[in-house]
C-alpha cells in the first residue's frame, strides 16, 4: 500500500521555494517517493499543500536527512514547514 508524506509550506519567496522543490525531484526518486499533486491555497497563494507519494514511508523519511535536501533548503530562503506521514486506512 502506497504512504503518503503531505508537507504544508509556507515560504517567504514561493517562486524562490517552487525551483528548489521542482529541482529536487530526481532526487526524491532516489528514496522511493513519486511527486504527487502541489496544491496551492486560495485564501494564502503563498502556501501550499505538497504530497509525495512513496511505497517504503520509513524509506523515503531517510531524505529529510539527504544533504541533498539540506542544501535545497539553504537555497529555498525562509520556509516553515508541517509534515504529515499518511498511510491509506485498512
Amino acid at each position: 500500500m502506497r504512504s503518503a508524506i503531505m508537507i504544508r509550506v509556507t515560504p517567504e519567496n514561493y517562486e524562490q521555494w517552487i525551483k528548489e522543490h521542482n529541482g529536487c525531484e530526481p532526487a526524491r526518486r532516489d528514496y522511493g517517493m513519486t511527486d504527487g499533486p502541489v496544491y496551492r491555497d486560495v485564501a494564502d497563494p503563498q502556501s501550499v499543500l505538497v504530497q509525495l507519494d512513496c511505497d517504503d514511508l520509513e524509506r523515503a523519511k531517510q531524505w529529510f536527512g539527504d544533504p541533498r535536501f539540506r542544501a535545497a533548503v539553504e537555497r529555498a530562503g525562509k520556509v516553515s514547514r508541517l509534515v504529515y506521514f499518511a498511510q491509506p486506512r485498512v
